[in-house]
């Protein structure tokens, strides 16, 4: 075991919503698993990713810059058929931990480019929009190492007595992985795809959430269930390697919760159109730029390095893995990546007391966003303008743009600033602004 370099294992969930966990107020949904991790580490509370949908949240954490400044702002950018691709001046995170010495893997959805082979050392169950849970007749689990599908068989499984729920495999591969390179160190990035639509659960689930209001929610109960008992599994493999305080546990979702109905095919008619998941007291969900789109549950464990049972309130990204897992290795952070995030390691060690972030903004293909201190803003022109103070008004009901005009022209102004230098989107949508 590397005693010098810490292994770290970065998992990624698929839209799960602030609300879900119950380390941050869920009811619904035990996860005692994904609690421990809390416990016995770092909670944000006010952690960002920096899309509400998945492609180019991935490309900021995985770059650990605003993926505007490749182009990226919103799914269609990263389809195949613009065969995207970061440049070649651009490392993603597994080549930067591989140049710190590590041995890199990549497990499950990546949807960043075509492949992730060329990005990692190995790669398992790679999946570039979504994967079926089950295999169908012929073994093949769709969308996993397969052409992507539309058509969804939602509702409980398995299908054929003895199949093995995709994200067990997931794990499995996991397991696989870290007992292979025990000796360290080690990357892997375990991107699970649950809770992901298709909506399908292991049927041991059904019973223990009976009581949920509609059937869309006790499948997607069952899916998150899966997932927090998967990571028990992680826990416990590392435990018994004897490599556990040796290693590095951040876990994260893409984005928040999804209205799913309205464009998923194989949904069942008498299924209501309905939000999977919670955001809890925070406004919106996934593909908006309120706080439920794009705060997300955000957990470091570090053990020995990072005081168990932290609760960090100050403004964080994702962008910031990316610079945090490298000073964890020993190795300076190069001017020369360009990053925007910030080694979060002085500030969770009480070296530093000032926010990491003075401000975050954001840009899709339609709307802006801005997040200084506590003050937020949501616009898709200069007329067209929200406001407000999430010091008090956390779940962004109070618009109060008519009440601090000097607020909203000077947030314009650095939103603009901020977005000048970059380029159109890859799919050549035009950027709005604000003229």
């Amino acid at each position: 075991m590397n005693k010098d370099q810490p292994n770290i294992l970065m998992i990624l969930v698929d839209d799960l919503g602030y609300g879900d966990i119950g380390c941050y107020g869920g009811k619904n949904i035990p996860t005692p698993n994904i609690d421990k991790l809390a416990s016995e580490g770092v909670r944000f509370t006010d952690a960002h990713v920096m899309c509400s949908v998945c492609g180019p949240s991935r490309v900021a954490l995985l770059t650990g810059r605003y993926q505007q400044r490749m182009g990226v702002y919103w799914n269609p950018d990263l389809w195949q058929r613009n065969n995207w691709g970061p440049p070649d001046s651009i490392l993603l995170l597994p080549q930067v931990m591989k140049k710190a010495g590590y041995t890199t893997g990549h497990i499950g959805k990546w949807n960043v480019t075509p492949e992730a082979l060329p990005y990692v050392d190995e790669c398992y169950d790679l999946m570039n929009w979504k994967g079926a849970y089950y295999p169908n007749d012929t073994g093949v689990y769709l969308g996993v190492d397969s052409p992507d599908f539309r058509e969804e068989p939602n509702g409980w499984g398995p299908p054929k007595p003895g199949d093995e729920y995709l994200t067990d495999r997931l794990t499995r591969h996991a397991i696989e992985f870290i007992e292979k390179h025990q000796s360290g160190p080690f990357f892997l990035y375990l991107a699970y795809n649950a809770p992901h639509t298709p909506l399908q659960a292991d049927i041991k689930y059904r019973e223990i959430f009976k009581h949920l209001e509609n059937e869309p929610n006790r499948i997607y109960a069952g899916m998150v269930s899966s997932v927090d008992e998967n990571i028990g599994k992680l826990l416990q493999k590392l435990n018994e390697l004897g490599i556990d305080q040796n290693t590095i546990i951040a876990f994260t979702s893409d984005n928040g919760p999804a209205y799913w109905r309205s464009y998923d095919r194989g949904w069942p008619e008498e299924w209501p159109l309905t939000l999977i998941g919670s955001a809890g007291e925070l406004r919106g969900n996934k593909g908006q730029r309120y706080e439920g789109g794009h705060r997300e549950p955000f957990i470091i464990r570090w053990p020995g390095e990072l005081k168990p049972g932290q609760v960090y309130d100050k403004t964080t990204s994702t962008m910031d893995l990316l610079p945090t897992f490298l000073t964890a290795t020993k190795r300076e952070v190069s001017d020369e990546l360009y990053l925007d995030g910030v080694d979060l390691l002085p500030y969770l060690k009480g070296e530093k007391q000032q926010s990491p972030h003075d401000t975050l903004f954001w840009m899709t293909h339609n709307q802006g966003a801005v997040r200084a201190g506590e003050w937020k803003m949501i616009f898709s022109s200069a007329t067209d303008v929200q406001l407000f103070n999430l010091k008090n008004d956390l779940s962004e009901e109070e618009n109060v743009a008519d009440k601090y005009p000097d607020i909203v022209q000077q947030l314009l102004v650095d939103w603009k600033n901020w977005n000048e230098p970059f380029p159109l989107s890859a799919s050549e949508q035009k950027k709005f602004d604000l003229d």
